[in-house]
């Protein structure tokens, strides 16, 4: 039976991890409005990076600690979550509309990420060089795209940023939650890094199957409880470009800081299934913002049960490359 402390610290983990980065962004966005920083900066940068900060903190503590297939199945797995349980969660309750404005950009961004990810981790593993190709990507696509975003908001053009009307916190407060949040991040995913690998050593299953599945959808709650928020007020632009946002940040970003901690090899497991279904995941997202389509539940349960394919075969131990060996020889 597993250790009740391990499952506490575990769950503990998790809601410190989800309470933690929410003081972080909304002390960064009232601190940044304080500064003069206008709603595009706090939409591209703060919002988009908070929400990815649970995905960056457990996937990093969890390389540099020693447990690097807790690291790659969290980033693999969320980025599937992301897809396949994000964007319909919030559509069974709302209607969700996809290809806004700007997305165009970050979805092509978000195809370039896991292409890398697949490609490169295919033919090679995770080591620094790998790392600082990946963090190069994303510096180059931010600032791609804060100044295609800043040229559209000139010119009069939406730009798919969300605008921060209400003021926030006071700003003493404000300045208590930034350190409060960014400690708490560190303390849970540490927690969460102890507790996943403690009961995957108890219960014999491998780490990667806990990054995969359990740590994967955890570190995915922020994302669900903006897309839920976004969903309510109709900004289904919101929803998605947060999706699309996050995939980009925690490929490349989670993933260039695990990999400049030195040199992690990924598990047959990834390059036999998860790879694939992450690089399915992707065009799900694309061919959904390309037809501009509209998400309800008929949509929102194909979605879900997707997931449920991809957990079941995860399980299972099905081989998608395998299969296509078998289709293809």
């Amino acid at each position: 039976m597993p250790d009740p402390v391990l499952i506490a610290s575990l769950l503990g983990g998790l809601v410190l991890l989800a309470l933690g980065g929410d003081l972080l962004v909304r002390g960064a966005v009232r601190t940044g409005r304080a500064m003069g920083a206008s709603p595009l900066i706090a939409g591209i940068f703060i919002v988009a990076l908070g929400t990815s900060l649970p995905e960056i903190f457990v996937s990093v503590n969890a390389a540099f600690s020693g447990s690097p297939g807790l690291a790659v199945g969290n980033i693999v797995g969320s980025s599937i979550a992301n897809v396949f349980l994000v964007l319909a969660i919030p559509a069974l309750i709302f209607p969700v509309m996809a290809g806004g404005p700007g997305q165009g950009r970050a979805l092509f961004a978000t195809l370039l990420a896991t292409a890398l990810w697949i490609g490169m981790t295919a033919v090679m593993p995770l080591n620094p060089l790998v790392g600082i190709c990946f963090l190069c990507v994303l510096i180059g696509y931010t600032g791609l795209s804060l100044f295609a975003a800043r040229r559209d908001e000139v010119a009069g053009k939406p730009t798919g940023v969300r605008e921060h009307k209400s003021e926030g916190p006071p700003l003493w407060r404000a300045l208590i939650y930034l350190p409060v949040g960014a400690a708490a991040l560190v303390f849970a995913s540490g927690l969460i890094v102890d507790g996943s690998d403690g009961l995957a050593r108890v219960a014999g299953i491998p780490e990667e199957y806990i990054g995969l599945t359990l740590l994967a959808v955890g570190t995915s709650l922020p994302e669900i409880g903006a897309s839920i928020a976004a969903a309510a007020r109709k900004r289904g632009d919101v929803l998605v470009g947060n999706i699309l946002g996050s995939n980009i940040i925690n490929i490349l970003g989670a993933g260039g800081i695990v990999a400049m901690s030195g040199e992690v090899r990924i598990a047959r497991l990834f390059h036999t299934y998860d790879h694939w279904v992450m690089g399915f995941a992707a065009v799900v997202l694309a061919a959904l913002i390309l037809t501009k389509a509209k998400i309800g539940r008929l949509m929102a349960l194909l979605l879900l049960l997707l997931y449920a394919l991809y957990i079941y075969g995860l399980v299972n131990g099905v081989s998608l490359l395998g299969l296509y060996e078998v289709v293809a020889g």
